[in-house]
């Protein structure tokens, strides 16, 4: 299935995925991030801890996302994040990691 409206490359990996769930174009970039930790079998302590959040907010954030995925608990979320990790990770460069890359250093003219 290709929308017309999505990259190439982002169609691409959706189709691939046996469950395609559009929830994930609305992450914020920090929930990907803990999206990402998830995959990694991180608990909520080292979630917090790598990310310098509380762990109060990691479970904030781990309940965004499966409201956000349609994916009730936590133990769901963590089945769909190693499940899907591949394309996950994909989609995570995608969608964030391009967008928050740091221009390039523009040369100055005396050099």
């Amino acid at each position: 299935m290709k929308l017309p409206h999505l990259s190439t490359s982002l169609a691409n990996i959706l189709s691939e995925m046996k469950v395609v769930n559009w929830g994930l174009i609305d992450l914020t970039p920090r929930e990907w991030q803990v999206l990402l930790s998830i995959i990694d079998d991180l608990t909520n302590a080292e979630i917090a801890e790598l990310l310098c959040l509380s762990p109060k907010s990691v479970v904030n954030y781990r309940n965004r996302i499966g409201c956000k995925l349609n994916l009730q608990g936590s133990r769901k979320l963590a089945q769909f994040a190693r499940k899907h990790q591949h394309e996950l990770r994909q989609l995570y460069e995608l969608l964030i990691a391009k967008r928050h890359k740091a221009p390039k250093k523009l040369s100055s003219p005396d050099s």
